[in-house]
C-alpha cells in the first residue's frame, strides 16, 4: 500500500501537466499555469495525508497482531499460543475401546469372560510459561473413576539440563516410556511389569554430544513392580534412585545404515517397608493374572532393578528388545508361621518385538507411522497398514514356591512359575488420529517344582479402536 500512493501522486501530477501542456498556446497564460501548479500542490498534499493515514492503520494492525493469541487445531490437538510464542496451552484427548475374547484359558478353574471395555479415556493439558517453564496434567476417566496420572512441571535450562518435579513416568522401562497411543501391541509386555510405572519426585534429564547421548536421573517416592506410587496405600518411607542412559551413536550420520540404532541401560535402587502394600499381580499379555504372592507377603527391605534395552529402525522396519531383572526383599507376616520369614527373591522378564509397515511409511520408537494417504473409501485410499510380532517371557524366583504347605510366599498349585508368550498384531492407521488394532496372544505356563496343577495354554484375541489427538 505504501508504494501505491507515491505512484498515484506521480500519475496525477503527470496527468495534470500533460493536460496543461496539451492545451492551445493561447490558453497558456501565466495565471493558468499557476492555477495548474496550485492544483497539483493541493492534490499532492491530499495524497500525502492519505498515505500517512494508511501507514498509521498498518502500524496499528501490526501492533494488534503482536498482542493477539493464535489458535490452531490439528492432529496434535488444540493449541492456544501467545503472539510472542512464549506462552501456550495444548488440549489433547485419547479414547480406547477394546474387545477381549478368550478361546482357551489358564487352568486352575479360571473363567475370564469375553468383554468390551473402555480401556482408557484420557484428557490432557500441556502448557509453556515464559518460554522456559512447562507443565503437564493428564487424567484417566475409565472405569467410572477419575484418576490423576501426570501432574508435573519442568524447567529447561538448556538441551543438556532440564528439571522435572511432580508425578510422571519413572525413567526406567523402554516400552513404558512410549505413549500408550503409539504402542505396537495393545498391551505392553513383561519387562514393563517389573519396572516402576508413575512416581512422584524430582528428575534431571538432558541430551549431550549433539543428541547422541541422553541421560535421566531421578529421586522418587518408590513404586512397586509395574505399579504407580499411589497404589501403595500404606506409604513408603524409603525412596528410589533411578538412572538411565541411552545413546544414538550414529544419530548425526545422515547416510549411515545404523542411524536409527538406540542402546540403553536403566538401574534403580531403593527400600520398601512392610506398609508399602502387597506386590502387584503379574498378568499375561491378555491381562489374565498368572502369579500373585500370598496374602500376607509384603515388601520389607532393599529392591534393585536393572534393564539393558535397545531398538533399531530403518524406513518401515523396526525392532525393540529389553530385559529386566527385579530383586526384592520380601517378608511373610502370617501369625501362623513360626516368626516372620524373609526371602530375597528375583524376577526376570524379557521381550523382543519387531514390526513392518506394509504401505512403506517410516516407523519409529515412539511415533506411529503417518499415512501417506488417509483412509477415504470414496477415493480408494486406505491409510497405513502395519504388522508386528513379539516373543516374551517372565520367570518368578523358584524360592517363592518353597516351604511348608503349598509354599510360604506363593501357592505352587495355583500360581505359575513362568509364562512364555507369542504375539501377532495388525495395526491400521486410518489417519494420524484414528487407529484400529488386532492382536492374537498365545501363552504357555510352567509349573513350579512339586506343583500338582497342570496349567493349560491361553489363547486370546484383543481388539482396539483408538481415537486420539
Amino acid at each position: 500500500m505504501k508504494t501505491i500512493v507515491p505512484s498515484l501522486r506521480s500519475a496525477l501530477a503527470a496527468s495534470v501537466l500533460s493536460s496543461a501542456l496539451a492545451a492551445p498556446a493561447f490558453a497558456q497564460t501565466s495565471s493558468d499555469v499557476e492555477a495548474l501548479r496550485e492544483q497539483i500542490r493541493l492534490l499532492d498534499q491530499k495524497l500525502r495525508i492519505l498515505e500517512r493515514n494508511i501507514e498509521l492503520k498498518d502500524e496499528t494492525a501490526a501492533a494488534e497482531a503482536k498482542k493477539t493469541p493464535v489458535v490452531t487445531a490439528g492432529p496434535s490437538g488444540f493449541i492456544l499460543t501467545s503472539a510472542d510464542k512464549k506462552y501456550s496451552l495444548r488440549v489433547r484427548a485419547n479414547l480406547q475401546a477394546d474387545g477381549r475374547f478368550y478361546t482357551e484359558e489358564k487352568g486352575q478353574n479360571v473363567d475370564t469372560p469375553d468383554a468390551f471395555v473402555l480401556r482408557r479415556i484420557r484428557p490432557s493439558f500441556e502448557g509453556v510459561a515464559a518460554e522456559k517453564f512447562s507443565f503437564r496434567l493428564m487424567f484417566d476417566l475409565a472405569n467410572n473413576q477419575v484418576q490423576l496420572l501426570d501432574a508435573c512441571a519442568s524447567y529447561k535450562h538448556a538441551d543438556y539440563l532440564n528439571v522435572l518435579v511432580g508425578k510422571a513416568k519413572s525413567p526406567f522401562d523402554l516400552e513404558r516410556l512410549v505413549s500408550q497411543t503409539n504402542l505396537l501391541f495393545i498391551e505392553r509386555s513383561y519387562p514393563t511389569l517389573l519396572g516402576p510405572n508413575r512416581d512422584t519426585g524430582v528428575q534431571l534429564f538432558g541430551d549431550v554430544l549433539a543428541g547422541r547421548l541422553s541421560y535421566q536421573a531421578a529421586f522418587l517416592d518408590g513404586a512397586s513392580d509395574g505399579a504407580s506410587v499411589e497404589t501403595e496405600p500404606g506409604g513408603n518411607d524409603g525412596k528410589d534412585a533411578v538412572f538411565r542412559l541411552f545413546t544414538h551413536p550414529f544419530k548425526t550420520q545422515e547416510d549411515s545404515f545404523l542411524k536409527g540404532l538406540g542402546l540403553g541401560f536403566a538401574y534403580s535402587t531403593g527400600t520398601r517397608e512392610v506398609g508399602a502394600g502387597l506386590p502387584r499381580a503379574y498378568t499375561s499379555n491378555a491381562l489374565v493374572s498368572f502369579f500373585q504372592y500370598n496374602a500376607n507377603v509384603r515388601p520389607d527391605g532393599d529392591q534393585t532393578r536393572f534393564s539393558p534395552q535397545a531398538y533399531f529402525h530403518k524406513g518401515p522396519f523396526g525392532i525393540l528388545a529389553s530385559y529386566t531383572v527385579s530383586n526384592q526383599d520380601l517378608i511373610n507376616t502370617a501369625t501362623v508361621l513360626p516368626g516372620s520369614i524373609r526371602r530375597d527373591l528375583t524376577t526376570r522378564a524379557w521381550a523382543v518385538t519387531t514390526n513392518y509397515v506394509l504401505t512403506g511409511e517410516d516407523t519409529g520408537y515412539s511415533t506411529n507411522p503417518k499415512p501417506a494417504n488417509d483412509f477415504n473409501f470414496a477415493n480408494g485410499t486406505w491409510g497405513a497398514w502395519e504388522v508386528a510380532a513379539r516373543v516374551s517371557q517372565l520367570t518368578v524366583d523358584k524360592d517363592a514356591f518353597t516351604g511348608a504347605g503349598t509354599g510360604i510366599f506363593a501357592n505352587r498349585n495355583t500360581q505359575a512359575e513362568r509364562i512364555d508368550s507369542y504375539s501377532l498384531g495388525v495395526n491400521w492407521y486410518l489417519n494420524r488420529n484414528v487407529k484400529a488394532s488386532f492382536n492374537f496372544e498365545h501363552s504357555s505356563f510352567s509349573e513350579a517344582a512339586g506343583s500338582t496343577a497342570s496349567f493349560e495354554d491361553e489363547n486370546a484375541i484383543l481388539t482396539r479402536v483408538q481415537l486420539s489427538f
